[in-house]
């Protein structure tokens, strides 16, 4: 049996991070991970994402203005795009077990599962540690709906050869809405089916009644209140059988993909042979990612059951506080940080900050300030007319709070209205800032005026 300091699963961000300063520290330390080396965000999420939206983007706005400037051909490749993409995704696999190596982590790929609370297996091999870090993400949740296996994982789309001319996407999640929005302007039919009577319900209902009109009018099927009852394979092609109230309907697509949440990583690892507590949420962690029942345990990222959101900046914060507790036995203050959070569709929504059903409840202590964005000057000039806003104050201290959009700025605006809770910023601050003019800051002010 090999003893280690530490041995770590999953090498996504914060399970890369303590590995590497764990080993700077001395220790001996080793990583396992049953899926590529590097995590899901760089391979299989955030970035790959990123990449196909920036260059769909660059399509979607040049329909919009050919003839108002722009003239000539310009067309989506899905292969060409997707090989683009794999510049970015192939070499981190073989890179990061490479990094792991030099510095001379003991590195396994495989599944791990507990013997006791200080042992794991991995391919008949018994590790031993002092300290153990679950880091192990999370994966597509099981449905309880026959030809479940029909299903595609979400983490597939990025690997298709070709995109298929039907899309059905289960589940109305940020994955869902993005996958869509992405297929939509490559002329996919999309539908999206989800079992809620809202979709995207982390973000603002408002705001996301902006991007589901939109959507709608893209072309894009958005079904609310309707359940996947079943899924059939005839040949090629999927039949997917769904329910909406008393109204039962067969589809049909090239490809049905889950988009409908995942779960920690937790129901696999042999816990039950620990005294390590977990639930449906993940490793149930204290401040400082720190197992409440073995101290010797932490876990950090969408494995465990902290109450962030499952974000990749959100397990790189966890993953800094198992390193300060764990090496450096700094004990953490509570988290307190807004967690702002984007959904990358075009255009794009986000949220951070107390929700305006919420603020809503009392109106007392605070003011709800909501904006028609459409017709602004920043919004129009690639002839996108589409944006709205919703900013909540603290009334008494006349500070912002909470922010929810949408538009073609959310992802760069939902920062600054962060910085700005964070900060506690006056909003006579920020309406008397000399912004950058014609810019989507500039249009902050008017955002912040009664309408």
């Amino acid at each position: 049996m090999q003893k280690l300091d530490l041995i770590v699963i999953g090498s996504g961000v914060s399970g890369h991070s303590t590995a590497s300063a764990a080993r700077k520290k001395g220790w001996s330390v080793a990583i396992i991970d049953d899926k590529p080396f590097g995590g899901t965000c760089p391979q299989w999420g955030c970035d790959p994402k990123k990449v196909l939206v920036e260059t769909v983007k660059i399509q979607d706005a040049f329909n919009r203005m050919e003839g108002y400037g722009l003239t000539g051909n310009s067309q989506l490749n899905w292969k060409q795009l997707r090989d683009h993409k794999d510049t970015f995704t192939k070499p981190i696999s073989e890179a990061t077990i490479e990094e792991f190596e030099q510095a001379g982590i003991h590195v396994y790929h495989g599944h791990a599962k507990f013997v006791d609370d200080y042992t794991l297996e991995i391919n008949g091999e018994k590790l031993h540690a002092a300290y153990i870090l679950l880091a192990a993400g999370a994966s597509p949740a099981k449905l309880p709906v026959d030809g479940f296996e029909h299903l595609t994982a979400s983490d597939a789309f990025f690997e298709l050869d070709a995109l298929p001319e039907e899309i059905i996407l289960v589940g109305g999640g940020y994955i869902s809405f993005e996958f869509a929005h992405i297929a939509a302007r490559f002329s996919s039919k999309v539908t999206i089916v989800h079992r809620g009577n809202r979709p995207l319900e982390g973000f603002d209902a408002d705001a996301v009644s902006h991007l589901v009109d939109y959507s709608r009018r893209m072309g894009i099927d958005v079904r609310t209140n309707t359940e996947l009852e079943s899924v059939e394979k005839q040949g090629n092609t999927y039949n997917v059988h769904v329910k909406t109230g008393n109204n039962a309907e067969q589809l049909t697509a090239d490809i049905v993909i889950h988009g409908a949440g995942r779960t920690p990583n937790v129901q696999n690892l042999g816990l039950d042979q620990t005294s390590i507590a977990y639930s449906k949420n993940g490793i149930k962690v204290d401040k400082n990612q720190q197992s409440i029942s073995a101290p010797h345990i932490y876990a950090a990222g969408d494995c465990a059951d902290d109450g962030k959101l499952p974000l990749t900046p959100l397990a790189g914060e966890a993953g800094s506080r198992v390193i300060k507790h764990m090496l450096d036995e700094k004990q953490q203050d509570a988290f307190q940080h807004v967690q702002p959070s984007v959904c990358y569709t075009m255009p794009g929504i986000a949220s951070v900050g107390i929700h305006s059903e919420d603020a809503a409840k009392n109106p007392e202590d605070y003011t709800i300030l909501d904006q028609d964005l459409s017709s602004f000057f920043t919004n129009k000039t690639t002839r996108l007319q589409e944006g709205y806003s919703k900013i909540i104050l603290d009334k008494q201290k006349q500070t912002i709070v909470g922010a929810h959009l949408f538009s073609p700025y959310a992802e760069h605006l939902i920062n600054l209205f962060t910085l700005a809770i964070e900060l506690h910023a006056d909003i006579q601050v920020l309406k008397s800032l000399l912004w950058a003019y014609p810019t989507a800051e500039s249009d902050i002010p008017s955002m912040l005026k009664k309408s």
